[in-house]
């Protein structure tokens, strides 16, 4: 025998899936705003990213140290990720969002596996230069072609939306310029 669903209890539900909904999608209808969105989620990356390179430099006895601030970066890269897909796409924004996506998603595995194997051999009893050099050679080849694309189709995004581009100086820390 089936139940009877009251319709103010169907309502109910109904109402509560869409607020559900709701609150996974993000709005941004302004281009400028819509950009900014998308770079303040790298540039909580790249925050993390010039932490975890800092360490590198003075390089803690206990390799949890190092860990722990890796694992952190993944968890920004995932949320970094997860935040832009919730963003609505706006009219001509030329794949910017799924560049942005791709890169994130680059990062966190990158992050997860090279980075975590780097640091692995680093605190190997015999850490091995040409892996080390491998290793880092890989990931660049890599972040270069997610990086054009995003690069590409932020470009063309501000060039349609009349939008000046600037320097990102969280780059050149990165970078160490």
């Amino acid at each position: 025998m089936r139940q009877f669903i009251p319709r103010f209890t169907l309502l109910l539900v109904l109402m509560a899936a869409g607020f559900g909904l709701q609150a996974q999608t993000l709005k941004i209808t302004d281009p400028v705003k819509y950009n900014d969105y998308i770079v303040d989620q790298q540039n909580l990356i790249g925050e993390q990213l010039i932490k975890l390179i800092s360490m590198f430099d003075a390089l803690p006895d206990d390799k949890n140290v190092l860990l722990g601030q890796l694992n952190y970066l993944v968890v920004t890269c995932k949320s970094s990720t997860e935040n832009v897909q919730k963003l609505k796409p706006i009219p001509n924004e030329f794949g910017l969002k799924q560049a942005a996506i791709d890169l994130f998603s680059f990062y966190k595995v990158t992050m997860d596996t090279d980075y975590r194997a780097m640091i692995d051999e680093i605190y190997a009893d015999e850490p091995r230069q040409d892996v080390l050099q491998a290793i880092v050679a890989k990931v660049q080849e890599n972040e270069a072609t997610f990086d054009k694309n995003f690069q590409e189709k932020q470009t063309k995004f501000a060039q349609h939306h009349n939008i000046e581009l600037q320097e990102n100086d969280l780059q050149e820390e990165i970078d160490g310029e």
